[in-house]
C-alpha cells in the first residue's frame, strides 16, 4: 500500500482525545495568558516569574517556552487580550448609547471605569506596568491611547464646527483628553476606588461639557 495515499495524520499531528496538537498547544497558550493576568496583576511585572505563571496556569515551564520567549512576551500576549476585551465592550456600549454628545461620552467612560473596578488586576497591567516593561510594549501601549483617541476625535469632528476645526489640532485635542481620562482613571485605582463610580464619570465629562458649552456659544 502507498503510504502517501494513506488518510491518517502524520505522527506530529496525532489526535488525543479527539483534539488536534496545535489546539491543545492554543488551549495551553491561553492557559499561560490567564496566569499572566492573575500573576502579573497580583505581583507586577517586575515581581513575576515564569515559574509563578507556570503553576497558576497548571503547566510546566516546557509549555511556557512552546509559545512564549520570556516574559515579556507574554505581557503583551496578556495586554492584548484586555485590550480587546475592553474594545468590545466599549464598541458595545457606544452602539447601544442614544447618539448624543454626552449620552455617547457617558457610557464609553463607564466601561473604561468599570473593567480595572471590577478586576484591579486589569488596571495594574494597563495602567501601570505597561508603561515599563520594555519599548515594544510601550509602542503596543501607544498604540491603544491612539485607537481610543481615534475614537474621540471622530466624535470631536461633530462637535467643533469647521471654521474652530482650522484653528486647532483636533488630534492633538482627542489625545490629550483620552490622557485626561487615563491619569484620572490611575488616580482612583490608586486610592482604592473609594470615590463612587458615579462621581468619576460626571468628573471625566466636565471637561467634556465645558467644551461642548463653548462650542455651542460659538
Amino acid at each position: 500500500m502507498d503510504s502517501t495515499n494513506s488518510t491518517a495524520p502524520p505522527p506530529n499531528r496525532r489526535r488525543y482525545g479527539g483534539v488536534l496538537p496545535e489546539e491543545r498547544q492554543r488551549a495551553r497558550r491561553e492557559k499561560l495568558i490567564e496566569g499572566g493576568v492573575e500573576v502579573f496583576g497580583s505581583k507586577g511585572f517586575h515581581g513575576t516569574t515564569v515559574r509563578e505563571v507556570c503553576v497558576a496556569a497548571h503547566l510546566t515551564e516546557r509549555y511556557f517556552y512552546e509559545s512564549f520567549k520570556g516574559l515579556p512576551e507574554l505581557f503583551i500576549a496578556v495586554y492584548t487580550h484586555l485590550r480587546e476585551q475592553l474594545m468590545a465592550k466599549t464598541l458595545l456600549a457606544l452602539r447601544q448609547a442614544t447618539p448624543t454628545p454626552l449620552e455617547l461620552l457617558d457610557p464609553a467612560l463607564r466601561v473604561f471605569l468599570e473593567f480595572i473596578r471590577d478586576d484591579p488586576r486589569r488596571g495594574r497591567i494597563m495602567l501601570v506596568d505597561s508603561l515599563g516593561v520594555d519599548s515594544e510594549m510601550a509602542r503596543i501601549s501607544g498604540e491603544t491611547a491612539r485607537d481610543y483617541s481615534g475614537l474621540l476625535r471622530a466624535h470631536l469632528i461633530t462637535l467643533v464646527p469647521p471654521h474652530m476645526q482650522e484653528a486647532i489640532d483636533i488630534d492633538l485635542l482627542a489625545e490629550g483628553m483620552i490622557g485626561l481620562n487615563i491619569l484620572l482613571a490611575s488616580r482612583w485605582m490608586q486610592e482604592g476606588f473609594n470615590t463612587p463610580i458615579d462621581k468619576v464619570v460626571r468628573t471625566n465629562l466636565l471637561p467634556y461639557q465645558g467644551m461642548i458649552a463653548l462650542v455651542q456659544a460659538s
